[in-house]
Formats: structure tokens, C-alpha cells, sequence
């Protein structure tokens, strides 16, 4: 992970806002608007230790924040696996 990387569709993203809430999910958007850079990301609504899904069966979160709430944000390169 690096700190503070570029924010990329299909990138990982992990970030702490300065209210101290915390995301983190998989890059699916981002936008320059006059506010700042807003990045729009996804994550699995829920996963359960019991139970294996598979992708059709997930449900999605999408969630937007600008970069410029951020205290620190972390990003990923997909692995090509």
C-alpha cells in the first residue's frame, strides 16, 4: 500500500477521515470537482465467517469521499493473479 498514492479505477483505497471514520473498498469512480477530488469506492454490505458467497450473490456498497476530508488515505495496484 502506499501512502497518500494515486487514486485509480480499480485501485484498492483504505482511508481515515479527519472526523476518525474509516473506509475502505475498491476504486470505482474519481472525479475533480471544484470541492476537491472525489473518489467513489466499493465494498461487500456485509461478509459472514459462516458462509461463502459468490459474486452474484454480494451486495455492494458505494460509498463517495473527497481526498480532502481525508487525515491519510492508502492505495493499491490490483494484483494480476
Amino acid at each position: 500500500m502506499t501512502k497518500f498514492g494515486s487514486v485509480k479505477v480499480g485501485y484498492g483505497f483504505e482511508c481515515e477521515k479527519n472526523n476518525g471514520k474509516t473506509y475502505a473498498g475498491e476504486i470505482v469512480k474519481v472525479a475533480a470537482y471544484a470541492r476537491g477530488t472525489l473518489v467513489t469506492i466499493r465494498y461487500p454490505d456485509r461478509l459472514e465467517n459462516d458462509r461463502m458467497y459468490s459474486v452474484g450473490e454480494m451486495s455492494m456498497i458505494h460509498k463517495s469521499i473527497y481526498l480532502e476530508d481525508c487525515k491519510v488515505w492508502f492505495t493499491e495496484e490490483p494484483s494480476l493473479v
